[in-house]
């Protein structure tokens, strides 16, 4: 029973994910015919990412609605929940999270300081190991709760 629980929870979280990357990408999907679904879905997108145009990816001569960092992290916690959805159990602890973040902390500040220019193809990747790391972590911390949940309701 806790298997089927654990399942449902795996296939909640990708779906979640799975419609997230859809409005993420959906400038591929809605081309430029819609400007009026293009700036609201960009709209909807705008308060987690700056989504700067020169940091952004484009598709169909539009910006993807984040901007390539955060199309990383999104990208590779989908990437994550789907291969989740195999019999294996995986955990990853709060240091391992950090050490996932370090390549994308290290790519900010030597933008910043100059070292080197934005690259999107190199903050896409520094975001998916972000992403995968806290997709694993987030999966851990959902399933514990309603695991609780449902041994309460058990009694």
């Amino acid at each position: 029973m806790q298997n089927k629980k654990i399942f449902a929870i795996k296939l909640f979280l990708l779906a979640g994910l799975i419609v997230w990357n859809i409005g993420i990408f959906s400038p591929c999907l809605i081309g430029k015919d819609n400007l009026f679904a293009y700036h609201l879905i960009k709209f909807f997108y705008s308060p987690v990412c700056h989504q700067i145009s020169e940091k952004s990816f484009t598709c169909n001569h539009l910006q993807l609605m984040v901007c390539a960092r955060c199309t990383g992290i999104y990208f590779g916690a989908l990437i994550t929940a789907i291969f989740n959805l195999l019999p294996v159990a995986v955990s990853i602890s709060k240091r391992l999270i950090i050490y996932a973040a370090i390549p994308m902390l290290i790519d900010v500040i030597l933008i910043n300081l100059g070292v080197y220019n934005y690259n999107k193809v190199i903050a896409f990747i520094t975001g998916n190991i972000f992403g995968a790391s806290v997709f694993i972590f987030i999966f851990e911390i959902v399933k514990d709760y309603f695991l609780e949940l449902t041994k309460e309701k058990d009694f």
